[in-house]
């Protein structure tokens, strides 16, 4: 029974400091963008983007074939092609296959369904990743 325990705690405090890892400054995304990150987090889990990309915060696809999003707010560029502006993110979000078309990117995000509303909610969401 003490193997037991002591396995517990060990899986506890490792799942406590790995939730610790990652900070989150929400402020500054809906400052960045106007949206409300709080909202960008449950439009993230609406619209499947977890489904592709490891998103802090978020339950991990452990199938994903996205890059991870870790650290959003340092990227210097969106695709490896755009500057990593709020605009640029929220025109990404809403519009990836004609962003990506004609420069070496295959798109396999099919995003039709994410609103501006919605892509400011997201993008200050990311914004916030630390």
């Amino acid at each position: 029974m003490r193997p037991t325990i002591t396995a517990s705690l060990l899986l506890l405090t490792t799942m406590f400091l790995v939730a610790c890892a990652q900070t989150f400054n929400y402020e500054r995304g809906a400052r960045m963008t106007g949206g409300d990150p709080a909202a960008g987090k449950e439009k993230i889990v609406v619209h499947d983007c977890h489904s592709c990309h490891e998103i802090p915060g978020i339950p991990v696809n452990p199938d994903r074939r996205g890059p991870s999003l870790k650290h959003w707010s340092t990227q210097s560029t969106i695709a490896k092609k755009w500057p990593n502006t709020p605009d640029n993110l929220e025109d990404f979000l809403q519009h990836p296959e004609r962003m990506l078309h004609g420069n070496g990117l295959k798109s396999e995000m099919t995003m039709s369904s994410v609103k501006p509303a919605d892509a400011k909610d997201i993008a200050a969401y990311l914004y916030s990743i630390d």
